[in-house]
């Protein structure tokens, strides 16, 4: 039986209205995905870093053990262009006084071990929020991020400089400060306050290394010639010689002993890597001011 001549041309519109209304739910979908990753694992171990924190080359802090399921991420990439322009809003939006909401338990996890099902209040700033702009590679909100970082490194000096003025809000970030001794007669409001601005402070770094990494994947010169990248490819070559992985090559078989690794060759260097590595890095503002700069001048250079 032949169909009318009008089915093709209905069918043709099916996916512009699909498309439609994917372009209409972008912050309805960053909303989602931060509050509900959709996968989750126990995380045992609680992760530390010393008073001064060093960069942690070229890895985001994670959040307590959540990441996005196989069909959040799905839904992440067929609808970038209006997530992108959420995202790019959202930035600007984040008001880094209010605190954060209690986390919503996930209704329906995909993937869950024993672990908290929830996410992050997707209206404070949260280190899901960054995962979402690194999956996506999404280089347009570069100028977003410039903005915020500007905003959460100026509300850190105050806090530092003034003992009355709030340090920066934050969500998600559960990062330990190193040898801190803890004194059961501190003020709770005391302790909390220089929580507050511990981590405040380590969403400051990986604001920094976000745009750093987003620029590197691009394989960015001007970016490349930054002292962070400079100390990056020293770090993972001095790792490589400890491990004794610097003659590996992808497609040949691994010793018994190095088996546990997932190893690859880093992109940018052609340095063997291990997929875990993270390299401490000192951070300075001199630092922090060259990835700003290389992040300005792909702005500048992309229009």
């Amino acid at each position: 039986m032949k169909c009318p001549a009008f089915i093709p041309a209905l069918a043709l519109l099916f996916p512009l209205a699909a498309t439609l209304r994917a372009a209409e739910d972008g912050p309805a979908l960053l909303d989602k995905v931060i509050q509900f990753p959709g996968s989750y694992a126990q995380v045992c171990d609680v992760c530390t870093a010393p008073p001064d924190l060093p960069y942690r080359a070229y890895q985001l802090s994670g959040f307590a053990g959540a990441s996005f399921s196989k069909a959040n991420l799905a839904a992440m990439k067929a609808n970038r262009e209006t997530l992108v322009k959420a995202i790019r809003a959202r930035l600007l939006e984040i008001d880094l006084v209010k605190k954060a909401a209690e986390p919503k338990q996930d209704p329906a996890p995909e993937e869950s071990f024993d672990g908290e099902d929830t996410g992050c209040d997707p209206k404070v700033l949260n280190p899901l929020l960054l995962e979402i702009i690194l999956t996506l590679q999404a280089t347009e909100v570069l100028p977003e991020l410039l903005v915020l970082e500007s905003k959460l490194v100026a509300g850190i000096a105050k806090a530092k400089d003034d003992a009355k003025a709030d340090p920066p809000r934050v969500s998600g970030w559960f990062v330990a400060e190193e040898r801190e001794s803890y004194d059961e007669n501190e003020p709770q409001a005391k302790r909390d306050r220089r929580t507050q601005l511990f981590q405040s402070r380590v969403a400051q770094r990986d604001l920094v290394i976000l745009m750093g990494r987003l620029l590197r994947e691009k394989s960015y010169a001007p970016y490349l010639t930054t002292s962070l990248e400079k100390a990056y490819v020293k770090g993972i070559k001095k790792e490589a010689q400890e491990l004794g992985i610097a003659d590996y090559q992808p497609g040949k078989p691994l010793p018994k002993n190095k088996q546990h690794l997932e190893l690859s060759l880093d992109p940018v260097s052609k340095v063997p890597v291990d997929a875990y590595t993270s390299i401490a890095i000192p951070y300075s503002r001199e630092s922090r001011d060259e990835v700003r700069a290389a992040a300005e001048k792909w702005i500048k250079e992309k229009g």
